[in-house]
Order: structure tokens, then C-alpha cells, then sequence
């Protein structure tokens, strides 16, 4: 039967999630997946969490109404508490947003920054939810090629020449997960950090620093976030979320930018979805307000950190010599595992068949057709995340993987 609908130019260009898309084939009964960048849910704070539901019967008046679109008060005061530290200055309240989950800051700021055909430096390989929130918007895409320090900052100027000469177009952002990024679990130096936040500014190129992970280190140094670096400048716009430090499932994050900027996310989103849920924000509100988080964060460092080492010492012992190579990351949900041979995409179908699963690595690159100049895939990666299985089924899981990858 023929449809009757007529489709946007949008939705007849829109792509499904790679990762999304595999999550049917991943529930087979005795999969062991370490596909989805999913946190473990036995480390979920229930208890504290259902606690917390007592501020319903304190304020349930205002919390069941709707709430402003720039996010509930008690909440923007936790996160500018939050922000003082981890950013290193006060935020002003015309400068903080509360979003549902960090990829909706990324869409609006795409909606509001770009048109349609306008371009985004990314860094190869990056989250593909972003990917898709660009795409949506009309971009097109200009790759940055990363290794075990994150961005390769000194090939930016080069980049945004050639696009330049390509296209006649100044990219308009610039997005990076600088912090054990997603996939590669990379952590970009802080020698890359100033580099990037003085070429964003000589270039006059915003920065989209996406944080999910950062305060998720489980060794070495941490390093001062770029906004921390440009301060009150404008040219890093920063977010964050309570996905991975909290649970994914309250949908609550933030994003921190110029008033002008802030305002204008405003205005779209109130052509969207008003605001973020005041329910959940008051349930992570308390939450912060009770002093849950900091104890958290300790119970869940301590968790990936015993999980990040298990998945090290796994890959280690099962996987063929000269198999993969990799770095041990010192924080986040993911190690990045390049093949010596072979394609990634053949070794998902070899590795479905023996149980176990990761995601390939293209999934993790704008199509060929998108890319504005230099082109880089991903088939020879592969993103295996550590967090939600438990020890016990990592170690199982790579033995399988070294099956696969040893046959």
C-alpha cells in the first residue's frame, strides 16, 4: 500500500542509528554485549533516587506544572554550584540552559548556528548522535583525524583552509568530546587544549565541548576542560549531562554558553518540547541537594575502574598477539581497538555468531559523501565498551572475541 504522506527533504535524508539499530540483534538470549555505551544499571542509586520523590509532597504544586524553559531554579543553582568548580569561574544565570540530555544542547545549537550545506569540523572517529543532529540541520562535515591525545589540533588551520577553497564557506563549529571521548576514549592534551581554544578564537570558529564523561577518570592527570581554559571568552560553548554520572534515564543536562547564544536555544525550544521535565529536574535537584552525588561518584569510580582494568587484563590474555592494537584509557565507558587486517564490519557478523558484540567502527564517521575534503572510515576500528557487562562477562566476552579474531 502507498503512502499518503508526502515527506519532508529532511526525513526522506534521515538515517537510523547505527548503534540503535543494533540493539534487536544484540538481545539474543546469552549475548554478551559490549556494544551500547550503557552504564551498569546495578550501580543505579535507586534507593536515594526514590528518596528523593519526598520533594513532590514538599513543593508538588510547582514541580507537576509546567516549568521555565531555561530549567527549573533549584537546579540551575546546583549546576552553577557545580560549574564554579569544574569550569573555574562563576556562571552567570543568562548563561546556563537545562536540556533533555546533552544531544538536545548539540541540536539546538546546531538549529540556531547553522543552514543548510553550512560545515562542521568533527573529529574522526565521534559520537554519532551528534552526526546525526548535524545531518538534520543541513550540515555537511570536515573530518580532524585523532589519535591516543585526542584532537590533532595542529591540523585545524590546514582543514578549515581547504574547506575554504572547497567551498567558499568558513566552517561553523567545531565539536569535540576532548574528555575520554566517545569512541576512542582518547583524552586530548592540555598542550592540544590551549592550542584549540587560541585557534577557535583567531579563527573565530565556536567550540562544542561535549562532557559527558569527564569527571570519569579512573588514573592520571585531569586536565582543565576548554572552557575552563577560554574562561568567560565565547568561543567554547560547554555541556554536560547527568546520563553517566547519575542515570541516563532522568534525561537532565546542561549547556553553558554566551547570553545571545543561550537565548536564541531558548526560542527553538519553545518550539519543541517547552522544557526539560520539572519532575525529573526536581528529583536530581534534591538529589544534589542532599549531597548524593559527591558518594556516588566515589561508588562509581571505584565500579568502572575495577571494569576499565578487567577488560585491559582480558584483552591482554585473549586476544591473538598482534591482533589489535589499542591504549588503555584512563577513564570513560570505551576502549578503541584497531585491526592489524581485516574489516570490522565482517568480524561483527563472526562475532554475532559466537555471542558477542561490539559496534564497528564506521558507525563512528559521517558518510563518505558528507566529508569535505580528506575522507576517513572506520573499518579497520572497533568500539568495545566496558561498563555494563559485568567482570565475569568481560572476561568471557574477549575470550570469544579472541575466537573470532584468531579463526
Amino acid at each position: 500500500m502507498s503512502s499518503i504522506y508526502r515527506y519532508s527533504a529532511l526525513a526522506s535524508r534521515m538515517q537510523p542509528s547505527p548503534i540503535r539499530e543494533l540493539f534487536q540483534m544484540i538481545r539474543q538470549p546469552g549475548m554478551i554485549s559490549f556494544a551500547g555505551g550503557l552504564p551498569d544499571p546495578s550501580a543505579f542509586p535507586v534507593g536515594p533516587v526514590a528518596d528523593c520523590a519526598e520533594v513532590l509532597a514538599r513543593d508538588g504544586r510547582r514541580v507537576l506544572q509546567y516549568g521555565a524553559s531555561e530549567g527549573y531554579p533549584p537546579l540551575r543553582d546546583c549546576l552553577i554550584e557545580m560549574m564554579s568548580d569544574r569550569l573555574g569561574y562563576e556562571v552567570p544565570p543568562d548563561q546556563l540552559l537545562v536540556t533533555s540530555g546533552s544531544q538536545q544542547g548539540v541540536n539546538l545549537a546546531a538549529r540556531v548556528l547553522l543552514d543548510p550545506g553550512d560545515v562542521v569540523i568533527v573529529e574522526a572517529p565521534t559520537y554519532p548522535g551528534t552526526i546525526h543532529s548535524l545531518r538534520n540541520a543541513g550540515a555537511r562535515f570536515a573530518t580532524i583525524p585523532c589519535d591516543a591525545d585526542g584532537m590533532q589540533v595542529d591540523l585545524l588551520p590546514e582543514i578549515v583552509e581547504n574547506v575554504e577553497t572547497a567551498t567558499g564557506l568558513r566552517p561553523k563549529l567545531i565539536y569535540t568530546v576532548p574528555d575520554f571521548s566517545n569512541p576512542s576514549g582518547a583524552c586530548m592534551s592540555l598542550e592540544r587544549r590551549r592550542l584549540l581554544v587560541a585557534f577557535a578564537a583567531e579563527l573565530e570558529i565556536p567550540v562544542f565541548e561535549d562532557d559527558p564523561y569527564g569527571k570519569l577518570r579512573y588514573t592520571g592527570e585531569a586536565f582543565p576542560n576548554l572552557k575552563h581554559i577560554a574562561g568567560g571568552a565565547p568561543q567554547v560553548i560547554y555541556a554536560s549531562s547527568f546520563s553517566k554520572v547519575l542515570a541516563p534515564g532522568v534525561r537532565v543536562a546542561w549547556t553553558v554558553a554566551t547570553p545571545d547564544l543561550v537565548r536564541a536555544m531558548v526560542l527553538m525550544r519553545q518550539g519543541e518540547d517547552l522544557c526539560t521535565s520539572t519532575v525529573t529536574q526536581a528529583l536530581v535537584a534534591e538529589y544534589c541537594r542532599r549531597g548524593h552525588l559527591e558518594s556516588h561518584m566515589d561508588k562509581i569510580l571505584d565500579v568502572y575502574s575495577g571494569k576499565c582494568a578487567a577488560m585491559q587484563r582480558a584483552l591482554v590474555q585473549h586476544l591473538p598477539s598482534g591482533a589489535a592494537h589499542w591504549t588503555e584509557p584512563e577513564g570513560g565507558f570505551f576502549f578503541w581497538l584497531e585491526l592489524a587486517k581485516g574489516s570490522s564490519h565482517e568480524l561483527f557478523d563472526r562475532a554475532i555468531a559466537e555471542k558477542v558484540a561490539f559496534v564497528p567502527g564506521g558507525a563512528f564517521y559521517p558518510d563518505n559523501d558528507e566529508q569535505i575534503g580528506e575522507v576517513h572510515t572506520g573499518d579497520r576500528f572497533a568500539r568495545l565498551c566496558f561498563t555494563f557487562a559485568d567482570e565475569e562477562s568481560i572476561d568471557e566476552g574477549c575470550r570469544r572475541l579472541g575466537r573470532v579474531l584468531g579463526g
